[in-house]
């Protein structure tokens, strides 16, 4: 893992709440809403993986019944899902330490792998600041190069982290909160994902 725990811990917050609110509200199958898929554990969106990621990511961590319900909800995104996830909902549970094995060995090191593919120089970020940019594309995607209004922040990180300007970083956070004036929980985040990015530029 090369974001810090500290990064780690934050992604784990912003996607369940904590663990006493995972326990209570997330610990079966849900739907976030848009075009999400069923999603389970730490943000592990089933509409956007293949029936076989299924099966290699939880295949030896859930009963054999379960693991074929999440194969069946397989790339299937927006309202279908929701229906979806209301029939699932008391077929499938996954306990919090298992979303956490899950998310940790295979989530963390498949997304660093991503942002690393789309960004220059992030060998040059502390494990915090890393892991702060891991956060906000866990979030929104790796979208630091399409078109358009809504990701002119996405393409200012890219385009700060090509020149080195890391100082820079942190107002883009705080700048795409523009695009949730009435969401609370992805403004905090955003705000959330700033302060860590710059105490890993203080620890640098």
């Amino acid at each position: 893992m090369l974001m810090s725990e500290k990064a780690f811990d934050l992604i784990v917050q912003e996607e369940t709440g904590g663990k006493a609110y995972y326990n209570a509200k997330e610990i079966h199958v849900d739907w976030p809403g848009g075009q999400s898929g069923c999603t389970i554990g730490v943000g592990y969106d089933c509409g956007y993986e293949t029936a076989a990621q299924i099966a290699l990511d939880w295949g030896d961590k859930l009963r054999a019944d379960m693991v074929v319900y999440l194969q069946d909800v397989a790339g299937i995104r927006g309202s279908p899902a929701h229906s979806h996830a209301h029939e699932l909902a008391g077929k499938v549970t996954i306990p919090w330490d298992v979303a956490l094995d899950v998310f940790k060995n295979r989530d963390v090191p498949a997304w660093e792998k991503i942002v690393e593919a789309h960004l220059p120089n992030t060998d040059k970020l502390s494990g915090d600041s890393f892991g702060a940019i891991v956060c906000l594309a866990f979030n929104r995607g790796a979208s630091f190069d399409l078109d358009g209004d809504r990701y002119i922040e996405m393409r200012q990180i890219k385009e700060a982290m090509e020149v080195k300007n890391f100082q820079a970083i942190p107002h883009y956070f705080r700048s795409m909160r523009r695009l949730w004036p009435q969401t609370r929980d992805l403004r905090n985040r955003r705000e959330h994902e700033a302060k860590l990015f710059e105490a890993g530029l203080k620890s640098a």
